[in-house]
């Protein structure tokens, strides 16, 4: 046995131990005082790393929710103004109807009706102008694809689901097949004098029309036209002698069907006839925008599969050929980041809802702005364009609550998940175990006792040296 005073290996044995003892203790409490396991990049590089990266997306996850909820009071905001815009074009159309109704109608009772139409006119614009989120604009047509008519072949377009398009792009359009009327033809008679030489009754499109021995081909034209706004049909003469049975409309809807007509037909009893829609290629940069036909509208209307839709003008969409440039695109695309990282982003676009711009698909040329209930033809035509308003702004709130539904909310859903689940990654790598820690803790706190007691007996040996100095 060797006894030293100048090295005591058993005190610096246990001053090691005990120093080791304390700042496992530390260690312990700062775990337990802050609820992590991970509280400097020393306590765990790769986790640390891991545990930043899950924050970072659970913190993105956490706004996105927030801005998908922000489009959502937004889509809903733009769907109660179109509501109103919905009952002012039902209010308008119960007007036309009864403005139609010229057999008890007098001159006053149409002002009325007229005075109220411009009246709601107004409203309208209002609600377009003024419907706003913060402000944005929902409904100017600000808060979506404006089409500004260039050519002279078109008379408006609605591009609201036209995505992936820049501010100024310019739309050309290449008509492929022409839209046609439906027509048929009467026997050829001498000329507009010569007499039916019978009488009967025919029906065009399920309306009777009579005729007498005496009616000459021109009487018997008059009487046709007379009832046009009821058959859709009107009768012209192109060739002397043979009346042209031509429908007032283009397209697939345009129909013509003649019964009981073998005095008119040269003895055919029954002959139809239909139209054909318009087709053309539509494109940006010489891409198609979406379809490489747009096959799926009506007469002088252009769809595609996607809902977009241009009306051509009469000289536009009646012969095929390249139209050049029509449109040139004023792109303001609402778009939503409802992802936590680039790129994650949805695009919603609302069209313009002012008068100007409702039930253009109609009768070419005219719109909700442009109703005149003032002559019977007028309340007719007033009819068929509020119709086609209702349907646009009904496909608008349509597609707004798809996109609220299916893609926002939706959204939120998924998001909630995906957070509620990355953030418990997070706390595996980064929470501390309590139960664990709690045990580490009282361990220390023994080894710290015991280590104080066994440096305190360790410092004690070399006085025992000093009893042979006695």
């Amino acid at each position: 046995m060797s006894l030293k005073i100048n090295l005591n290996t058993a005190a610096l044995t246990a001053h090691r131990v005990l120093s080791s003892t304390d700042q496992g203790l530390s260690k312990t409490i700062e775990r337990l005082s802050s609820g992590f396991r991970i509280n400097s990049a020393a306590d765990d590089p790769a986790g640390l790393v891991i545990s930043e990266k899950l924050r970072a997306q659970v913190s993105g996850l956490e706004q996105a929710i927030r801005n998908a909820s922000d489009a959502v009071n937004m889509v809903r905001t733009a769907e109660a103004a179109l509501n109103e815009v919905s009952r002012l074009l039902r209010s308008m159309r119960d007007l036309a109807v009864h403005a139609a109704n010229t057999g008890a109608n007098d001159q006053a009772a149409v002002q009325a009706d007229q005075a109220q139409i411009a009246n709601a006119i107004a409203s309208l614009n209002k609600i377009a102008a003024e419907t706003m989120f913060g402000q944005k604009k929902l409904l100017d047509g600000s808060a979506g694809v404006k089409a500004n008519v260039i050519g002279n072949k078109v008379v408006s377009a609605d591009f609201s689901y036209l995505s992936g398009v820049s501010d100024g792009d310019q739309v050309t359009i290449q008509v492929t097949s022409a839209a046609t009327k439906a027509v048929l033809y009467s026997k050829a008679f001498t000329d507009e004098d010569d007499t039916i030489g019978k009488a009967g009754t025919f029906y065009i499109n399920g309306v009777g029309i009579s005729y007498s021995t005496n009616d000459t081909v021109a009487v018997l034209r008059a009487a046709i036209n007379a009832v046009s706004n009821e058959t859709g049909v009107v009768a012209v003469l192109t060739t002397a002698g043979i009346i042209d049975f031509v429908s007032r409309n283009y397209g697939h809807e345009a129909s013509i069907a003649i019964t009981n007509g073998g005095d008119i037909l040269d003895g055919v009893v029954s002959a139809a006839a239909i139209g054909q829609d318009a087709a053309a290629r539509v494109q940006i940069n010489g891409v198609d925008v979406s379809d490489a036909l747009w096959t799926s509208g009506n007469g002088l209307i252009l769809k595609d599969s996607l809902g977009n839709q241009i009306v051509l003008t009469e000289a536009g969409g009646t012969a095929t050929g390249n139209l050049g440039a029509q449109f040139q695109l004023d792109v303001g695309t609402l778009v939503f980041q409802v992802g936590a990282y680039a790129g994650q982003t949805r695009e919603l676009n609302i069209p313009s809802v002012y008068a100007h711009d409702l039930g253009t698909d109609a009768i070419p040329g005219e719109n909700v702005s442009t109703i005149d209930l003032l002559t019977a033809e007028g309340a007719q035509n007033a009819i068929l364009i509020l119709d086609a308003a209702i349907r646009q702004i009904s496909t608008i709130r349509a597609s707004l609550g798809a996109t609220q539904k299916n893609v926002f909310e939706s959204s939120i859903n998924s998001l909630t998940i995906a957070k509620e689940n990355i953030a418990a990654s997070e706390s595996t790598i980064r929470d501390a175990d309590m139960a664990s820690e709690v045990m580490e803790l009282t361990r220390n706190q023994i080894l710290e006792q015991a280590g104080v007691a066994m440096l305190a007996q360790a410092n004690m040996t070399p006085q025992t040296l000093l009893k042979l100095l006695q």
